[in-house]
């Protein structure tokens, strides 16, 4: 399908940042339409562009409003930030009926400094293969990557523009009463005393060091969110301390017995996952076999590790790209034979099956080449590259995914 060199942008909400601000501007300098809709008063405070619609009536009439936008604008593209979002779950299957083509903004799959921009869906609604031989066939096909540009991530900069849309959000009430339970953004940034930051990057290392120093097999779980939108819509489980409950107790009754399991979990929420861990080790009665870390480095534990278990985290690619066993237990963009174990929780911990080193270069390639693209969304130098490089795609009459798919016959959304 051919689009016309002057697209239409419908921009639904994004990230807590100038982003999608930056973006929409680049993109109405370069001659483009865009709309934005605001859905609550954090939507409105990140967004300082003339075209704008809003959206305050009850939440079943979405359909119907944003039809009408579709409708009066022409609108050829639409750019969401997360798709499981209410408001996105809500529309982007319509609009892609109608032919419609959906921009899904996420966090890097790799990461420091990727950003990740697909067609369609992002993790479980990726339009990658689940297929290694589609890998082994089109990644040694593909150029390789340049190394990805750094540039500084200040955690005090993420925390100005949370905070900022936070405050707006306390308007949100009276201004966008019909639809405050579902256009607010799930919490994603701690703002817990730097004093007891620091104290806990120093715990972390010490707890690392005796972790290793002990000289016993130990196997990682890193936690994710309670609320990480990739567990809810993403997998079987309805938060993350059901996969804890599920992992450790598989651990205790079927792991070799000088083996450990060490979960990794914030800082910030130390005390509280402490005493869970205290408990469900006392119900198990695996003692200090179960080893709680309240953060520490990640990839220096993986390269000790025998193996590492994950719901569909980031640290799974992290795992595969050290070799190191892993099990993905929700649906992960990773989850396949030759990258993740193919046995069940209850068997990886005596037979723990690492990647097919050659399978995972040519996932990586493939996987960067069509869903990453250099940048991020809340320092200035990140936001500026992300801006830059997120430009190109989303003009593209075909994105890079969709030339890999309909190179090797493979459906494809549009």
């Amino acid at each position: 399908m051919m689009f016309p060199a002057r697209r239409a942008f419908l921009f639904l909400q994004g990230p807590r940042s100038p982003f999608f601000h930056q973006l929409g501007q680049r993109l109405s300098d370069d001659g483009h339409k865009v709309v934005k809709v605001n859905f609550s008063t954090g939507d409105q405070a990140g967004w300082h562009g003339k075209s704008t619609e809003t959206f305050r009536d009850p939440w079943p009439m979405l359909g119907e409003f944003v039809t009408d936008l579709w409708r009066r604008h022409d609108i050829t593209d639409q750019i969401a930030f997360d798709d499981c979002r209410p408001a996105h779950k809500a529309v982007m299957p319509a609009a892609r009926r109608r032919g419609i083509r959906n921009h899904v903004l996420e966090s890097g799959y790799f990461q420091p400094y990727w950003v990740t921009l697909e067609r369609e869906g992002a993790h479980g609604h990726s339009l990658l293969p689940k297929d290694p031989e589609w890998y082994h066939s089109v990644g040694p096909t593909l150029p390789r990557a340049l190394p990805p540009r750094p540039f500084p991530q200040p955690f005090a900069m993420r925390a100005v523009h949370d905070a900022g849309y936070r405050l707006a959000q306390l308007a949100n009430p009276l201004m966008f009463w019909h639809t405050r339970g579902q256009a607010e953004l799930p919490r994603d940034v701690s703002y817990r005393g730097g004093t007891r930051r620091l104290l806990g990057r120093r715990q972390a290392a010490s707890h690392c060091r005796a972790l290793l120093d002990d000289g016993r097999p130990f196997y990682l779980f890193p936690l994710q969110p309670d609320d990480d939108r990739r567990i809810r819509f993403h997998s079987s489980y309805a938060g993350g301390w059901q996969a804890v409950e599920q992992v450790v107790d598989s651990f205790a009754r079927f792991s070799p017995e000088r083996t450990r399991l060490a979960i990794v979990g914030p800082a910030d929420d130390m005390p509280s996952h402490r005493r869970r861990l205290r408990k469900l080790a006392v119900e198990t009665d695996i003692g200090d076999r179960l080893v709680f870390l309240p953060g520490g480095n990640l990839s220096t534990l993986i390269d000790h590790a025998s193996g590492l278990v994950t719901i569909n985290g980031s640290e799974g690619l992290m795992a595969l790209e050290s070799e190191c066993p892993t099990l993905a237990l929700g649906n992960a963009i990773y989850r396949m034979p030759g990258l993740t174990s193919p046995s069940s929780l209850d068997d990886f911990w005596r037979h723990p099956i690492g990647p097919d080193k050659r399978l995972f270069r040519s996932f990586a390639r493939v996987v960067i080449h069509a869903t990453q693209i250099n940048g991020g969304f809340f320092s200035r130098e990140g936001i500026d590259l992300a801006v830059i490089n997120a430009v190109s795609h989303l003009t593209e009459n075909v994105s890079p995914i969709e030339r890999l798919l309909w190179d090797s016959r493979l459906p494809v959304a549009s």
